[in-house]
């Protein structure tokens, strides 16, 4: 080889460690996407079900936004809650409001995925709060409820695992 090349090969090794050294310094910690954590939370505010309250689903029958004011920690997520009586009814038995499978879609639990929810779609089947990424999986889900659950419910015990906190 001729002295142009050794020159070359010998740049090309140099930049590609500065890179390396570059990304290795400047690499931030990986973090869970919302995807893939136990809990569903907010992207921007990193509250439980997107910042409604669980409780009102069971109270209210419908979908109200918490307020800040009125947060919880539970979980190691922030819940919000709309009143200071939803708040303590969740404080005493959180197990009961919050979302099955950590608030992600139940169809695609029943189907051995996570997926994200959307916290307006949601339904209250025999006491348990469940919520669907879309009105359009709410609906197949309706189609085989029981055993749409039984299936979840496996796969939520083998998925759980594998979720960040």
């Amino acid at each position: 080889m001729n002295r142009t090349s050794n020159c070359f090969f010998a740049l090309a090794a140099l930049i590609t460690t500065m890179m390396i050294i570059i990304i290795c310094l400047f690499e931030r910690p990986a973090h869970a996407s919302l995807q893939s954590r136990r809990v569903v939370v907010d992207g921007n505010t990193g509250n439980a079900l997107y910042g409604y309250d669980p409780v009102a689903y069971f109270t209210d029958h419908a979908a109200i936004r918490g307020k800040r004011s009125l947060g919880y920690t539970w979980k190691g997520v922030t819940w919000l809650f709309s009143s200071q009586a939803n708040r303590a009814v969740f404080q005493a038995d959180p197990e009961v409001y919050a979302p099955q499978y950590g608030g992600h879609g139940a169809l695609a639990m029943a189907r051995g995925y996570v997926s994200n929810s959307n916290p307006l779609v949601w339904a209250i089947y025999r006491g348990r709060l469940f919520l669907f990424y879309s009105f359009t999986a709410r609906a197949a889900w309706v189609e085989a409820i029981d055993l749409h659950i039984k299936r979840s419910d496996i796969n939520w015990t083998e998925l759980e695992g594998t979720l960040a906190r």
